[in-house]
């Protein structure tokens, strides 16, 4: 497929507000769904855990449209800013990622991608994503109906099938039977069970099954794209960056302990997954984590000074201007908005 031919298979995403912007997303009612807090996006989706931290200024506003069957989840969505997101599925899950922004530099578990590539993230560390201007389709798939469709491809046993992290290259589909699936699914015709949200028809399901088990299985067969030192490098950052989660402003040293490793190590680490040193990702979680506390709040104005006390500041103007600085306002300005909203 050439260049023109891709970016018209792109654009079909385009004129529901995938490509347009929130304002306009969301004057297409039902059609798209606009969630401002990322716990609100990933409502409903097969995951364990979740958390993304924003490395960028910029409004993260999420606009989707989801596609729900019995055994696959088909999200669109498009999100601005530069994010680090890590998510864990539930483990009877998998889940995989296509680009299709050339801008986005999109980021899956420390590999950048292309655009149309298909990563699988089938691991029980789960995923870490970074990128810009995104605007991907994301396919959770059940492990158990996805190993049965390769095996009965392969006449051999779903127990003999094991999924891994692997990635589709566009080269592998080359009439683009695949892709053309996913995105003509992302497109529902029936109506909205809720605002964006769509009932996947029980054809198109077994469909999307059949086409991923045809691409997945030659790459399943080969070695794993990963090497040992990403491999190494992605649970030491998941060690690390867990510790933001109990407390707001952990020491490299803490850091280091959790991960089991040394300070030198563990820089590399994160600079070699997700382009940011240590220090600077405490930082920009615990702004993030501000910013989900301050959107859940019901307004109240006396929050910023008992929430930047909680997560480590000292003074309320420190925290002001470094949270202006990541997203453009005054945490007060955020609570205003609730208050608008």
């Amino acid at each position: 497929m050439s260049q023109t031919q891709a970016s018209q298979l792109s654009y079909l995403l385009a004129p529901a507000g995938i490509a347009r912007g929130s304002r306009e997303a969301s004057a297409q009612g039902s059609a798209m769904r606009v969630d401002e807090r990322r716990p609100e996006f990933i409502s409903g989706l097969p995951l364990k855990e979740s958390e993304s931290v924003q490395l960028e200024p910029g409004d993260a506003e999420y606009v989707s449209r989801r596609m729900f069957g019995r055994d696959v989840v088909l999200m669109a969505y498009n999100v601005a800013p530069e994010l680090r997101v890590h998510s864990v599925p539930h483990e009877d899950w998998l889940i995989l990622f296509m680009a299709m922004n050339p801008r986005s530099a999109f980021v899956i578990n420390g590999r950048e991608t292309r655009p149309w590539e298909l990563t699988l993230a089938a691991g029980r560390d789960g995923y870490i994503t970074s990128g810009k201007d995104r605007r991907n389709l994301a396919v959770a798939v059940r492990k158990r109906p996805m190993a049965r469709a390769c095996a009965a491809l392969a006449g051999i046993g779903p127990e003999d099938v094991h999924l891994q992290d692997c990635v589709l290259l566009p080269e592998q589909d080359p009439d683009w039977r695949l892709r053309r699936a996913l995105v003509n699914a992302a497109r529902p015709t029936d109506s909205a069970s809720s605002p964006g949200e769509f009932p996947m028809p029980t054809a198109v399901e077994s469909d999307l099954v059949s086409l991923l088990a045809a691409q997945l299985l030659p790459a399943l067969r080969s070695a794993p794209d990963a090497s040992p030192f990403r491999l190494d490098a992605l649970r030491v950052v998941r060690a690390a960056a867990a510790l933001t989660k109990t407390d707001p402003a952990p020491s490299l040293a803490e850091m280091c302990a959790a991960a089991g490793v040394s300070q030198r190590w563990l820089h590399k680490c994160f600079v070699d997954v997700l382009g940011i040193p240590p220090y600077r990702y405490v930082r920009l979680a615990r702004l993030s984590k501000a910013r989900e506390q301050l959107l859940a709040s019901d307004g109240d104005l006396r929050l910023v000074k008992t929430l930047s006390l909680s997560l480590g500041y000292r003074l309320s103007g420190r925290f002001a201007a470094e949270y202006r600085s990541v997203f453009g306002e005054n945490p007060s300005a955020t609570l205003r908005s609730r208050l608008c909203a």
